[in-house]
């Protein structure tokens, strides 16, 4: 079963919070195997220049194949430019998300849903879910 998931790399989110890219960087990805496999492929490839990638989220999907989610990410998620930022060594889908969109996203699904909508914590996982809904349609980012 297809999948989507979302990858992150704690040097890279490193290196944008230092240039003053966005420290909330992630690499969205589709894959027809498992996930986890999918993201230590990553490592062995050294993806945009990185060995520690690990994986945030995942979901499995069966209305993607590997075009529509890649016109998905091109319409909802803003990319880092791999020609200005050549340390990301030709990566063209490290997406970059602002931390008061996110945090945004969060109150309104949880307001939305009937639950305090307190802004937690980003960490990881949390943002990952934002991702993936946006990319599947039920997010706002």
């Amino acid at each position: 079963m297809p999948s989507i998931y979302v990858a992150f790399s704690p040097s890279m989110q490193e290196w944008g919070s230092d240039v003053g890219v966005s420290k909330h960087l992630y690499k969205p990805g589709f894959t027809h195997g498992d996930p986890k496999q999918a993201v230590q492929e990553l490592n062995e490839a050294v993806y945009a220049g990185q060995k520690d990638w690990e994986l945030a989220g995942a979901r499995e999907v069966t209305e993607f194949d590997e075009a529509s989610f890649a016109a998905r990410l091109a319409d909802r998620q803003k990319t880092i430019d791999p020609l200005y930022y050549p340390k990301i060594k030709g990566a063209k889908d490290i997406v970059k998300l602002e931390q008061r969109k996110i945090e945004a996203n969060i109150v309104i699904k949880l307001t939305m849903e009937g639950r305090d909508s307190k802004v937690p914590k980003l960490k990881p996982p949390l943002v990952a879910e934002v991702i993936l809904d946006s990319l599947i349609g039920t997010g706002l980012v």
